[in-house]
């Protein structure tokens, strides 16, 4: 997903610093483990109602503007989720989804500003921009896998998925492959760990403050392996 460039302004996942921007930090799931095939819904605190039963997501795929525009990201819904976290997820994934639509329009598609704010619209424009001004972009199949809740304080929370980027290749804008390919592509550093803060606004928007990427040889990015 990265160039190198844009890799170097992100930090790996340190826990509840990632929600400082999004909240004060709490409780927090992390401290459980990362388990990434595990449930994404934390137990329900002593006096709370567990959630009622929703019926399972299908699996879904998004595509960065049209079958040879970019890359098909294939994502693997939780089972289970009740609204609010179904909405918490497509912000979180739609956001990704965005920002390689951008790539794939030349930088014209600015919709992925939108949800953005802070640190994370800055990280956003610079990682789009480390392509569309090298005039490069991506086709192939990123699959994004075990989307879960690792904290939650207040209108905070802090999401996370592993991602997978082995069958995804670099092409210059006219979708030919590059002759060197980064070795970022290539297993094992081709899985990692993503995760975003993400804020409730009051008029029910999910915005995205801040990301950070836990990569290989971070225990997280290895517990994404499969």
């Amino acid at each position: 997903m990265l160039t190198k460039n844009a890799r170097c302004v992100l930090a790996v996942l340190t826990g509840c610093t990632l929600l400082a921007s999004a909240a004060a930090c709490g409780k927090a799931e992390a401290e459980r483990g990362f388990v990434p095939r595990g449930a994404v819904q934390s137990s329900p605190e002593a006096g709370e109602q567990a959630p009622e039963a929703a019926t399972p997501s299908p699996p879904a795929t998004g595509t960065a503007e049209g079958a040879d525009a970019g890359p098909e990201i294939e994502i693997d819904w939780p089972e289970g989720l009740d609204s609010n976290r179904e909405a918490l997820f497509k912000a979180f994934t739609d956001d990704y989804i965005a920002q390689w639509r951008a790539i794939a329009s030349h930088g014209e598609d600015l919709s992925y500003t939108e949800g953005v704010v802070d640190e994370a619209k800055r990280s956003a424009v610079k990682w789009v921009h480390s392509y569309v001004d090298q005039k490069m972009s991506a086709k192939g199949v990123i699959k994004l896998y075990a989307l879960r809740v690792l904290a939650e304080v207040g209108k905070g929370v802090h999401v996370a998925a592993c991602l997978d980027q082995s069958g995804l290749r670099m092409t210059d804008w006219r979708g030919r492959p590059l002759a060197d390919q980064p070795d970022w592509l290539k297993p094992p550093k081709s899985t990692f760990l993503y995760s975003a803060a993400l804020r409730h606004e009051d008029d029910g928007r999910w915005i995205v403050v801040l990301y950070r990427f836990a990569e290989y040889p971070h225990e997280y990015a290895k517990e994404c392996a499969r």
